[in-house]
């Protein structure tokens, strides 16, 4: 989060806010659902993982605080978040490519059903959720359905591209391996990737794209501890940095896209009309906001990732 926000947090209010991060987000619902997540106030979660979390009575419900907000928000944001969330950012996911060797991708069909040429020189990232969503879209699914057939018509698609692939990495694994790093042309990724690939690649290269035929759109949400006595300057730190100035400043430095309606208005130009961050509202109104699946789907989704590794 920006420095400078919660800095004026502190100068305001007199809280200060001490920060954990975690590069693993099942390691981080560990602790969170041990006796040590006690010791958390405020937690920033991915919107479905949220509503698992809340269910095992991790979170607060927060849905008359939230309804006292509401005003900053889009209802998609609100209702994402559930009775036990606030939003905070949001994002897509797409195609990370070298604008140097490449030309600028259109459709999934880049990454899923790759020229000859690329062969060799694409990074998918097999989480299971965002591999097969993006096949899906590609097959004008729906990226979270729960129809089998439409899972098995897919799968095709997967097996087909496994055989043109570098690596089933997360590209930003090989931040620390320019090497390999430069092995790649093509990859999946998230809206914001291209600068963290740019900070570590000479010339700056990489660009990103959301296809035509859509995205599937992440969401972070607030989430308050439940505890026997919740901390109530968490509504303060929450009130804080989601009024549209200060979510403004927040997402200017910390470069993530806002739900707060009037923040974006606030940023500068540069920020406000970023693509990667923005994409055309055209493209946004075939995506879809992440939701739960059934068990059965999740356990099918884990099963294809799992035999594509082979």
């Amino acid at each position: 989060m920006s420095e400078k926000v919660l800095a004026d947090f502190q100068s305001q209010t007199g809280i200060k806010v001490l920060q954990q991060y975690f590069t693993d987000e099942s390691i981080r619902d560990e602790v969170m659902l041990s006796e040590r997540g006690r010791s958390f106030d405020v937690v920033v979660v991915e919107s479905v993982r949220l509503s698992i979390l809340a269910e095992q009575g991790l979170f607060a419900n927060i849905s008359e605080f939230q309804q006292s907000l509401a005003s900053r928000f889009d209802d998609r944001w609100l209702k994402a978040c559930g009775d036990y969330g606030i939003p905070y950012a949001w994002g897509t996911t797409g195609i990370l490519y070298r604008t140097d060797r490449v030309d600028t991708p259109t459709s999934w069909a880049a990454l899923y059903a790759p020229q000859e040429s690329l062969k060799g020189r694409i990074a998918m990232y097999y989480e299971p959720t965002d591999l097969v969503g993006g096949a899906m879209l590609l097959a004008e699914q729906d990226p979270f359905s729960d129809d089998i057939d439409a899972l098995k018509k897919v799968y095709p698609i997967l097996e087909k591209q496994a055989g043109y692939l570098y690596s089933s990495n997360y590209v930003l694994e090989y931040l620390s391996m320019p090497n390999e790093l430069d092995g790649i042309d093509v990859a999946f990724g998230y809206g914001g990737d291209s600068y963290v690939l740019n900070e570590h690649t000479e010339g700056e290269p990489w660009g990103y794209v959301v296809p035509e035929e859509g995205t599937t759109l992440w969401l972070e949400c607030f989430a308050v501890v439940q505890k026997e006595n919740v901390n109530p300057n968490s509504f303060v730190f929450i009130d804080f940095i989601t009024q549209p100035d200060n979510a403004a400043v927040n997402a200017e430095d910390s470069w993530v896209a806002t739900p707060v309606t009037k923040a974006r208005e606030l940023a500068s130009l540069e920020y406000s009309q970023d693509r990667e961050l923005f994409p055309p509202q055209s493209v946004i109104d075939r995506s879809f906001i992440y939701r739960r699946m059934s068990e059965d789907t999740l356990r099918i989704r884990n099963r294809i990732t799992e035999s594509l590794r082979k």
